[in-house]
């Protein structure tokens, strides 16, 4: 439908409506206020349900927070040995300790590490 159509049809729903709004003024008035205790307890019963399934979940993070950081402290523990015993074997593998970035000369650790350095610095 063509937008020019659109706009004609929009502006007479809007003619009608007024018309029929100043027409049946007290139905309107009267429309209104029995939508409003609906439209109250609507609305209320939402915020509770959104505000106690925050609540909820609030409480939960905090109870599992403890675990978490013990879980946590437990797998960063056991990846660091992983983690140096990998990066050696990459170092014997590749014959050299350091990765220069092609752009400035840094250093780096790893290839990973010179990529985020080339993302974040030469982008």
């Amino acid at each position: 439908m063509h937008p020019g159509l659109k706009v004609v049809i929009g502006a007479i729903m809007v003619v009608i409506g007024i018309f029929s709004s100043l027409t049946y003024s007290t139905e309107l008035v009267n429309l209104v206020k029995a939508f409003i205790g609906p439209l109250l307890v609507l609305i209320g019963a939402f915020i509770i349900w959104l505000e106690s399934d925050e609540l909820r979940l609030s409480r939960e993070k905090s109870s599992d927070r403890g675990f978490d950081v013990q879980q946590n402290l437990k797998e960063q523990a056991s990846q660091t040995g992983s983690n140096e015993e990998t990066r050696k074997e990459t170092t014997e593998a590749s014959g050299s300790d350091r990765i220069a970035c092609p752009d400035c000369g840094k250093e780096f650790d790893t290839e990973r590490g010179m990529k985020i350095h080339r993302t974040q610095k030469h982008s």
